[in-house]
């Protein structure tokens, strides 16, 4: 939520993106998508049961890491 005083749409003090900001988020990006393309597979009527639990599991989780990497992180080391 923006201050009081402040313009929406107000150009950042911090400067340009640093490196590590951009490797973070093209790395939670494609965990993100990758894990979304992975859990698909996981609906597979080929595989069995506990397979199929298994590539969906794997794929929910590598989704959520992808999400939650540029909300740790990044705040934790100040970018």
């Amino acid at each position: 939520m923006a201050k009081q005083g402040e313009v929406l749409f107000e150009e950042s003090s911090q400067g340009a993106v640093s490196a590590v900001t951009a490797i973070v988020f093209i790395l939670s990006f494609a965990l993100a998508m990758g894990g979304i393309v992975l859990a698909t597979y996981g609906f597979n009527p080929e595989l069995s049961a506990s397979t199929e639990l298994f590539v969906f599991a794997g794929g929910l989780a590598l989704s959520t890491i992808g999400f939650i990497l540029p909300f740790t992180i990044l705040p934790k080391i100040g970018k």
